[in-house]
């Protein structure tokens, strides 16, 4: 096994007998850009998840997760931030500062339960909203850290902190604590069927919010 580096990928070349050579394996990625190709792709890739979701969630009790690998590109894309495919901290990294970003999405509007883990560091972290009956996704900046955010609480009785603390993986509502919490409105909208971001204020997401 020999390995090569190209482009900021690792490529890892395994001899195959049945091949009789070199098969490249691309089994770690650096930072990732979200051009116009990318999101174009990560759009289409979201419309076939609704689907296979729908069809699951009319036949199951529970439908599919968002996958990360279509929300994280998409916030990556509307913040202009880079998409951590290595073995960076956080799920993203802001190319002007250096601050590692921890994405949470949810599939379910009007409700969320995210989970964290106890080693979950990052300096910022951004709140992922699908409205999936309108092809939305409502992006929120909470601008708080990893630090700031073990003091908020899990219950009644104990911090995000003590139960990360506890090896345990705490479980909270992002919508309750933050959005509702401060009356927050997304910082950005992304019209998935359109690829189009719109910014906090802009004509169109006005029209969006009030829609």
């Amino acid at each position: 096994m020999k390995s090569d580096k190209r482009c900021g990928i690792k490529i890892l070349y395994i001899k195959y007998a049945y091949f009789g050579g070199n098969m490249p394996i691309f089994n770690e990625f650096g930072y990732i850009t979200i051009d116009d190709a990318r999101i174009d792709e990560t759009c289409n890739a979201y419309f076939k998840w609704k689907d296979l979701n729908t069809y699951i969630s009319n036949n199951s009790h529970r439908g599919i997760n968002m996958p990360d690998a279509i929300s994280e590109p998409m916030g990556c894309y509307c913040l202009g931030l880079l998409w951590n495919r290595g073995s960076e901290v956080g799920d993203a990294t802001n190319p002007e500062t250096g601050k590692k970003i921890e994405f949470k999405a949810t599939s379910r509007f009007e409700g969320d339960l995210s989970s964290f883990g106890p080693k979950c560091v990052f300096d910022d972290l951004v709140f992922l909203r699908f409205k999936l009956d309108d092809n939305l996704l409502y992006i929120y900046d909470l601008d708080v850290n990893s630090d700031e955010f073990g003091e908020y609480p899990a219950n009644s009785s104990q911090t995000i902190q003590e139960q990360k603390d506890q090896g345990r993986r705490p479980h909270v509502s992002l919508q309750k604590l933050f959005v509702e919490a401060k009356k927050l409105t997304p910082d950005v909208i992304f019209d998935i069927r359109r690829c189009k971001v719109y910014k906090k204020y802009s004509e169109q997401y006005n029209k969006l919010l009030n829609s």
